[in-house]
């Protein structure tokens, strides 16, 4: 197998780069370092995995990976190949694979698992007679791009490989194929008075389909504050939007010969069913996943929340064995990417168990200090939060997530969390509208009916609490227990209040 990039020949077996057909005189070393790169284009390639490729059972310093790398930018251009602060390298050039008789071979499995989840980021266009605004619409472009680059989940190309490409735009599917991306995100910017209105929408480029779009309409009295405000709402849409259509393709497939992101995606599609029947579906993904890629932070992650899931829905038949089994998924998670915020929210989630609320809370702000548009750990801060009775810095949060990412699954928790909050200041009209929200975003899901019932009570709609606890009671049996361990009241006067509400809509443990 040969590798082609720009106006270079990568030849593996017989070791050897070749730049217009002509041989290139290149270390060893570098050259290792190289391969590597290259067999996982598009993909991040930790430090770790390049000094156990590079320099197999040798302890070596830092500084010689980055002279490498240096070298290899000299000659390939600086855009080759991108750093990543704090974890690796990812080699974003356009890589094509060709056989050794010359013609055109399919990708192999890691180079295609990792181009079919890339995302370009184009420059966005501006409204005719704003050409003098074009720094604008390209800093939106690179602000996003310096964002989602963070994001663990999604594959980001160099702003360097995209910035050519100008309004009016070539066809999704042209781009997608210059680029080796499976998906694109592209933006108009346009003056409206004092305003600022911003359209964005990430495309699935082979099928030139949209798969999210919003506008954004901002005062524009500081335009560096919009365009940061306007790029963090913006990166906070894109990945949940991205990770529920992997999640569906994968869902579509054959099981069979699996590769590792798409039993990853076919186990997230499955946990957010959440029946008994799904959630075991996800654990069996899961594992297969960590199985094809041991040791994987997300991977690591997935399976901590299944295990807090069961304990939550009161299916474990050990709940406390699950709690410390998740606990030790969260922690190799953390071990394995010390900068992975996604891992960093699954330990804080898990910490809630024990109520150990500093560390707790901790690690959420230390997520969100990591990825800040990651707006299930700005929720779930809320969720502690208000569970600890500071009620005001909740509903901050909360609103922080809500707004930064409409369309999150998380949603229905967020809106809940607001419920709880209000329940514990006593506002229970307050109280009932979130519950009704969050029970309208997801009514499959038990605890939500609890939830409604629990505040129409407090509220004084006896009845209405008592109609919709037997709805959730069709659900199956709801522990203390279990109840408890979705609810850690830090207040014993929380709990009890809402315990008694249950009790008077008809709840028994």
């Amino acid at each position: 197998m040969e590798f082609t990039f720009s106006h270079f020949t990568l030849r593996v077996h017989e070791r050897q780069l070749l730049s217009d057909g002509k041989p290139v005189l290149l270390g060893a070393r570098a050259f290792d370092v190289l391969c590597a790169l290259v067999h996982k284009a598009g993909a991040l390639v930790t430090k770790s995995e390049l000094f156990s490729l590079v320099w197999p059972g040798v302890v070596v310093e830092e500084n010689n990976l980055q002279v490498h790398v240096s070298s290899l930018r000299k000659l390939l251009g600086s855009e080759a190949i991108v750093t990543i602060p704090g974890q690796g390298y990812r080699f974003v050039a356009h890589v094509a694979p060709v056989a050794v008789d010359g013609s055109a071979s399919e990708l192999r499995p890691s180079v295609v698992s990792s181009a079919s989840r890339s995302v370009a980021v184009l420059p966005f266009g501006v409204a005719a007679g704003m050409s003098d605004d074009g720094y604008l619409a390209d800093g939106m472009a690179e602000d996003i791009i310096n964002r989602l680059s963070r994001s663990r989940w999604l594959y980001v190309i160099a702003r360097n490989s995209s910035v050519s490409y100008r309004h009016p735009l070539p066809a999704s599917g042209t781009i997608s194929r210059e680029l080796g991306v499976r998906y694109l995100v592209s933006g108009f910017i346009r003056w409206t008075g004092k305003r600022l209105r911003v359209t964005a929408e990430l495309i699935d480029g082979p099928r030139n389909e949209t798969i999210w779009a919003q506008s954004f309409d901002r005062p524009a009295d500081d335009l560096f504050h919009v365009q940061d405000e306007i790029s963090a709402a913006i990166v906070s849409a894109i990945e949940p939007a991205y990770l529920r259509r992997e999640e569906w393709a994968s869902s579509q497939s054959t099981p069979r010969d699996r590769e590792h992101w798409e039993l990853l995606m076919r186990a997230r599609w499955h946990f957010w069913r959440t029946t008994r029947e799904h959630m075991d579906k996800a654990e069996h993904f899961a594992k297969k996943a960590l199985q094809a890629k041991p040791d994987d932070p997300p991977t690591l992650a997935m399976l901590a929340f299944i295990l807090m899931s069961r304990v939550w829905a009161g299916w474990s038949e050990s709940p406390r064995m699950d709690i410390a089994e998740a606990n030790r998924h969260a922690l190799l998670a953390v071990s394995h990417d010390d900068n992975d915020a996604f891992a960093h929210f699954t330990l804080g989630t898990v910490l809630s168990f024990s109520r150990n609320f500093p560390q707790a809370i901790s690690e959420q702000e230390h997520a969100l200090s990591i990825y800040p548009q990651l707006a299930a750990a700005a929720g779930e801060l809320g969720r502690l939060l208000a569970f600890c009775g500071r009620t005001q810095e909740a509903a901050s949060y909360v609103l922080q997530a809500c707004e930064a990412s409409p369309l999150d699954p998380h949603m229905s928790l967020w809106l809940r969390t607001r419920a709880l909050a209000c329940f514990i200041e006593r506002d229970y009209e307050a109280a009932l509208k979130f519950a009704l929200q969050a029970l309208s975003k997801r009514p499959d899901w038990f605890f939500n009916h609890y939830l409604l019932a629990a505040c129409q009570v407090a509220a004084g709609h006896v009845e209405d609490g008592q109609q919709t606890l037997r709805q959730a009671q069709k659900f199956g049996p709801y522990t203390m227990q279990a109840l408890k361990a979705g609810h850690p009241f830090a207040a014993d006067a929380h709990l009890n209040e809402y315990t008694h509400c249950l009790r008077q809509a008809g709840w028994s443990e």
